[in-house]
């Protein structure tokens, strides 16, 4: 395929992601799908948009794991929650980050940039689980944390 875009739906007919590329290869022995120039938009259940791009990538048949190579970059964006909470948006960059998408974790044996509000960190690889809210950084880490803002 060349300039595409496939789209998922959930039951009751709302966006649940799309997935844009240049060009596409898929491989029904393993129903793997590899994408040139990738971008991926999805949306979780409290309609928060998390994006993904790269120079290529590897996906598995539903989309739900990517694994993203050169130049990658996972952004969740912020949130204010109905009882008034704020989580700020979130940033992973590196050569190599695998996305799990249905269960909110991104994870690099390669070294990372986190961004998260004003907070940035680096490390040699990383382990995120945003259900748990853990962030495994090892090897060389680095952090700086900056002062709060009030907005997501």
């Amino acid at each position: 395929m060349r300039g595409f875009a496939v789209r998922t739906f959930a039951a009751d007919g709302t966006l649940k992601s799309e997935l844009f590329g240049a060009e596409a290869r898929h491989y029904p022995d393993n129903d793997t799908l590899e994408i040139d120039q990738v971008r991926i938009r999805s949306f979780g259940p409290e309609g928060r948009l998390t994006t993904a791009t790269a120079r290529s990538a590897l996906s598995n048949g539903d989309g739900s794991e990517v694994q993203l190579f050169g130049n990658a970059l996972v952004v969740r964006d912020g949130l204010r929650s109905a009882a008034g909470l704020v989580e700020q948006r979130m940033e992973f960059r590196g050569e190599f980050l695998h996305a799990y998408l249905n269960d909110e974790r991104v994870k690099s044996h390669k070294p990372v940039t986190i961004t998260r509000g004003t907070d940035k960190f680096t490390a040699d690889s990383l382990a995120y689980d945003n259900i748990d809210r853990i962030a495994n950084l090892q090897g060389r880490v680095r952090g700086v944390f900056g002062p709060r803002t009030a907005a997501p």
